[in-house]
């Protein structure tokens, strides 16, 4: 056991740690609109754009220019990278 605490590390501290830290998000949460908020939700659930427009009643069109706003507003090139962020911020389960 001793082995092993020597390898990972005792928890708590950042000595040999065998998770990896993230740093702080410093973009506010309040960065994306309420609709937006819902479009990253879904985005997670792993529904496509055409989904989303079709489980929120509105155009495909109108569903991707929701996505490329919260992928611009987070500064990250894909639905991966932004459902990361929702899930560091705390807006969505892991």
């Amino acid at each position: 056991m001793s082995a092993l605490l020597k390898l990972v590390g005792t928890p708590g501290t950042n000595q040999n740690s065998a998770t990896v830290q993230h740093p702080p998000i410093t973009r506010p949460v309040s960065v994306l609109t309420a609709r937006e908020h819902e479009v990253l939700h879904l985005m997670a659930d792993g529904l496509t754009t055409k989904d989303i427009g079709f489980r929120l009643n509105i155009t495909f069109k109108t569903a991707a220019c929701h996505r490329n706003h919260i992928l611009q507003k987070l500064s990250v090139t894909s639905t991966v990278s932004a459902v990361r962020w929702g899930i560091r911020e705390g807006l969505i389960l892991p």
